[in-house]
């Protein structure tokens, strides 16, 4: 990322150049984490669907 540039999703704001890394850094890490929760809760989902399919049998 450029000094004076904008990342896209953004608003152009005056914050300086630091923060706006820091911004990026924070936004990118908060989906990063609400991916991962995402993800265990669909393995859990996939565990229980399976495991009460092949206890029922």
């Amino acid at each position: 990322m450029d000094e004076s540039e904008t990342p896209t999703g953004l608003a152009p704001s005056a914050d300086a150049p630091a923060q706006k890394r820091r911004k990026v850094f924070a936004g990118n890490g908060l989906v990063m984490v609400i991916a991962s929760i995402a993800v265990g809760a669909f393995f859990i989902y996939a565990f229980i669907a399976m495991y009460g399919v092949l206890s029922s049998q």
